[in-house]
């Protein structure tokens, strides 16, 4: 084998240095400008995406920041007029309730009006009942005629004692 030859060595290692110096110099001068610069390109391009990418974070927050405002608004407008038509209702059944309370007081006096009526008229025939029942004992055990005055007489004073 030639490489192995110790004669051959140093134009072997003349070519190597040769080879190694062009190998050197294209790298140095082409391929790593290229690398470079497709390196500082992507870097920019990374440091514009994420400077891009702050911004519409910014205005993200200055958008959910505004709906924000915009929803705590409307619940509080929501909220004034929640209380502005319960205040009204309140207001409308206070006075239906008093409607109601008046008519039901009404219907209260009228019927212990009827009953008040029921009771003098049931007392009252309760009375003549009585009356007549009373004077018919007297007259079959005593054999006395009374009249309906003394009968009415005595009775009320048997219902006070």
């Amino acid at each position: 084998m030639p490489q192995l030859q110790p004669h051959d060595f140093a134009p072997q290692l003349f070519w190597l240095a040769v080879i190694f110096t062009l190998f050197y110099l294209a790298l140095a001068y082409r391929v790593i400008p290229r690398i470079e610069h497709v390196i500082g390109a992507r870097k920019a391009k990374i440091e514009g995406d994420l400077k891009g990418a702050r911004e519409a974070q910014q205005l993200a927050d200055r958008a959910a920041a505004n709906y924000d405002a915009e929803v705590a608004a409307a619940k509080a407008k929501g909220q004034a007029s929640i209380r502005a038509h319960r205040g009204k209702l309140e207001t409308e059944l206070g006075a239906k309730r008093e409607e109601f309370e008046r008519q039901l007081m009404e219907k209260a006096a009228a019927t212990e009006k009827a009953v008040q009526g029921l009771i003098e008229r049931a007392a009252g025939e309760m009375e003549a009942m009585t009356k007549d029942a009373v004077a018919g004992i007297v007259k079959e055990l005593a054999d006395v005629e009374v009249s309906d005055d003394e009968v009415r007489a005595a009775l009320r004073q048997h219902v006070k004692e």
